[in-house]
């Protein structure tokens, strides 16, 4: 038994779904299974019930699930607390997701810079998946993702709420709208990047916009701003954009149009999350993210 089989094991006990675990973790779904019933087999007992289209834990798996998390929880403490650079109170390791408007990075940083002057931050560039799994693995400190964050032993807060606008060509029948509401989008096909940016955070948005009756969504196998722009352009279908982003002021550059999507119910937060045992032992994160807290106070900035 390794940590590498407990790790892949508390994924699919998280997920329920050897997919959805394996892009979690950054692997193929043939060594995520092969790895776990390696586990099985040294356990002697199952730990998940296959069926054809669901995974559950078997009675066993329940009772194994909470040591394996604990046993993880310690062993990356242990690596954070000997190796982390937060460590030594000199670097904090800083993970941010391309994809946001850069005003929460930057006041992330502004206000190490203010309590914490001198320290050094380094910066990584991530899809918000790829961050949760840095994080939960001590190998950032802190980033700006978006929300909600559901992975066991983070910690985050809500710092903005985006608005969102509809990509278009100019000629599309929509275009002279001032705003636009789901309904108004009910009969058309619209594009979505892709769901491995953020897998919790793509549901919850899929799952309003067919609620709202958008039932022809189409998601991306990327999260290319310039082939989406091509795609609007050549199929006529629609997109979703956010009006503050990088990728919503290019494609409003290729010559399409940005309509603003009035739906009060769709909220799409960005904000921070951090291992919570890092920020338990005080120092310049614990500082920082209580200083984040109080400018936060009972209102989200909006993007």
């Amino acid at each position: 038994m390794d940590i590498q089989q407990l790790r892949y094991f508390v994924a699919v006990a998280e997920e329920l779904h050897f997919g959805h675990a394996a892009e979690r973790l950054h692997v193929t779904s043939s060594p995520l299974s092969r790895r776990i019933r390696e586990l099985e087999k040294e356990l002697g007992k199952d730990l998940f019930d296959r069926g054809y289209h669901q995974v559950e834990l078997t009675a066993f798996g329940r009772a194994f699930l909470e040591p394996a998390r604990d046993v993880l929880a310690r062993f990356d403490a242990l690596a954070d607390l000997a190796a982390g650079p937060a460590a030594d109170g000199k670097a904090v390791r800083v993970g941010a997701t391309p994809l946001a408007p850069t005003q929460v990075l930057d006041l992330v940083l502004e206000t190490f810079e203010q309590v914490s002057p001198g320290i050094e931050l380094p910066v990584s560039l991530e899809p918000s998946a790829g961050l949760l799994a840095l994080l939960a693995t001590h190998k950032l400190d802190i980033a700006v993702v978006h929300l909600p964050v559901d992975t066991p032993g983070l910690d985050s807060l809500a710092l903005a709420e985006y608005r969102f606008a509809i990509v278009m060509r100019a000629d599309d029948p929509l275009a002279g709208h001032a705003r636009l509401t789901l309904g108004d989008l009910a009969d058309r096909q619209l594009l979505l990047t892709s769901f491995k940016v953020h897998p919790l955070v793509m549901k919850g948005l899929r799952d309003h916009l067919r609620e709202g009756g958008v039932t022809q969504i189409r998601e991306m196998p990327h999260s290319d701003v310039v082939q989406i722009a091509a795609h609007v352009t050549h199929s006529r279908a629609l997109s979703l954009t956010t009006l503050s982003t990088i990728a919503g002021r290019i494609l409003a550059e290729t010559g399409l149009v940005l309509v603003p999507l009035d739906d009060p119910d769709l909220h799409f937060r960005l904000g921070v999350a951090w291992p919570a045992s890092a920020a338990a032992r005080g120092g310049p994160l614990a500082s920082v993210i209580a200083a984040l807290r109080e400018r936060a106070g009972d209102s989200l900035t909006i993007l």
